[in-house]
């Protein structure tokens, strides 16, 4: 089983990366704007499964990864 981890916006508990990107999609596909600023300011800009987000989760929240795809300022 995963570690349990908690939403970075809005602290719900989650079972683990697979989960919280699970929860971030569906709060995404459903225009909450905090949670889509979230993901594009620390994850990705572009639409993709809870599988794919869920690797990227796990470097964004590492500090990893090029931000290629994450919004500039």
């Amino acid at each position: 089983m995963a570690a349990p981890t908690t939403c970075p916006v809005c602290l719900v508990a989650v079972g683990g990366l697979e989960e919280l990107a699970a929860h971030l999609v569906a709060e995404a596909e459903a225009s909450e704007g905090r949670h889509v600023m979230w993901l594009n300011r620390h994850a990705t800009k572009y639409r993709m499964s809870p599988s794919e987000l869920a690797l990227l989760l796990a470097a964004a929240l590492a500090g990893e990864g090029s931000g290629a795809d994450r919004v500039q300022r």
